[in-house]
């Protein structure tokens, strides 16, 4: 009577259930095995994924800086090489074309002679978007076409943060990104083309950024990003990410891949600001004169 232990299915079933993405490459960096936490993470079935190259780049997997981790910066490349488990925060791009970050750590598969087999790469998503982490409930108060805070709750958090400044000493960061060139893009494919945008990029922004970092909706093409307790050095971090991952998202329509383009404004509250004072540093010639604008003024998705 075989053991229960020694049942190979019981590995695979725990594999499978575990809450987290688990996948599975050979030497040749070709993919075996996809849990379902990868299905969930990544966007891609098991069937779409096993085969694929691990280091491909249909998971395109950069850092914050939008650099694609290849060769000696990619993980699952160096474990592979030299047998050495290897870890970092990655940004991988979902099947739907969004951005997410994820903890990636990978480690190796010896056989019996130590030689290396493949390496298996366990994933997380970095940073849990959570609403209820995120103050008060909103239901009711989310966009509808984007999934995150409505203009009308971004604008109660804004007024909030500025009444705040008085009793803090510290500053908090502000971010306003907008998706450029949505009108042609809308003009061209139809009305509804913009609403894959638009959502691709809020939901970039969501899985992206840490819990605590508050995203919400604010003009047409607009988000408005608030970053607690910030310093200029920390919001430029921010903004530079932001950008980053954003410019690295896609959206497919109709069979085509569009990426998506973004200029992103930052400035920092600090006490004795007044919100429309604070606005006025984000509208784009303001924060360009002043050094404060991150991405390219080119023709949009």
């Amino acid at each position: 009577m075989q053991n229960f232990f020694d049942n190979l299915d019981l590995y695979r079933t725990v594999l499978e259930t575990l809450p987290v993405g688990v996948f599975i490459a050979d030497r040749k960096h070709v993919i075996r095995f996809w849990n379902h936490g990868a299905e969930r993470l990544a966007g891609y079935l098991a069937h779409e994924a096993v085969g694929q190259d691990g280091s491909g780049p249909w998971l395109d997997p950069c850092d914050r800086h939008g650099q694609t981790l290849v060769g000696d910066h990619d993980p699952l490349t160096v474990t592979l090489t030299n047998g050495h488990p290897q870890q970092c925060l990655a940004y991988f791009r979902h099947r739907n074309g969004n951005r997410v970050a994820v903890h990636l750590q990978t480690s190796p598969i010896l056989e019996n002679n130590d030689a290396i087999a493949g390496a298996v790469v366990v994933f997380e998503e970095g940073f849990m978007f959570r609403e209820e982490t995120s103050g008060p409930p909103m239901y009711g108060c989310l966009d509808s076409a984007t999934g995150i805070p409505s203009h009308r709750l971004t604008r109660a958090v804004l007024n909030e943060c500025v009444a705040d400044l008085e009793h803090s000493r510290n500053g908090f960061g502000l971010l306003r990104l907008r998706v450029l060139g949505l009108d042609e893009f809308r003009s061209k494919h139809g009305i509804q083309s913009a609403f894959p945008i638009l959502r691709t990029a809020a939901q970039t922004l969501r899985h992206s950024l840490d819990p605590g970092i508050f995203v919400g909706r604010w003009g047409e093409d607009e988000f408005i990003i608030i970053l607690p307790s910030a310093n200029h050095m920390s919001t430029l971090a921010v903004a530079d990410t932001v950008w980053s991952m954003v410019s690295r998202s896609e959206v497919t329509w109709w069979g085509d891949s569009f990426p998506i383009q973004a200029v992103v404004a930052y400035t920092v509250a600090q006490s004795g600001d007044q919100l429309a004072k604070l606005l006025n540093r984000l509208e784009p010639a303001h924060a360009a004169a002043a050094g404060c604008a991150i991405g390219a003024a080119a023709s949009g998705p």
